[in-house]
């Protein structure tokens, strides 16, 4: 009987479903996406408000990313990242800080619209594919 509490967790915890390692992303964020345009509004309707040259992701099939910057980073940033149909989670490092935004994920034609998760008002980001 003692031995049927570690033989559960070793059974539970101790397995990786290797289906899950080393998966290949297929989803159409993979790429390099350039910002145009951003949608911040501090409490009323906004337009999109173009930029020049605007940071480049690139999103990679095997999970990982490069980000050209990040305000306060040391650029280029390399990271990690997960892609739902609606949403896209990020994972990078920042100055020894683990930072880890939320998008909701959209296509407007051949245009990517990252919204931030968290903001009251609207947080758009515009983005234009590079290749």
């Amino acid at each position: 009987m003692k031995y049927i509490l570690p033989f559960l967790f070793l059974l539970l915890f101790g397995c990786a479903d290797d289906d899950l390692i080393d998966k290949e992303i297929n989803h159409d964020i993979i790429g390099m996406w350039q910002l145009e345009a951003t949608k911040i509004s501090p409490g009323g309707i906004v337009d999109w408000t173009l930029l020049d040259n605007g940071e480049v992701y690139d999103f990679r099939n095997d999970g990982t990313f490069e980000l050209s910057k990040w305000e306060g980073c040391k650029s280029p940033v390399l990271g990690t990242f997960a892609v739902t149909e609606e949403r896209l989670y990020l994972r990078f490092s920042c100055n020894s800080e683990l930072i880890e935004p939320i998008y909701r994920i959209s296509f407007d034609g051949k245009k990517l619209i990252l919204g931030f998760i968290g903001c009251i008002e609207e947080c758009s980001y515009r983005f234009k594919p590079l290749n």
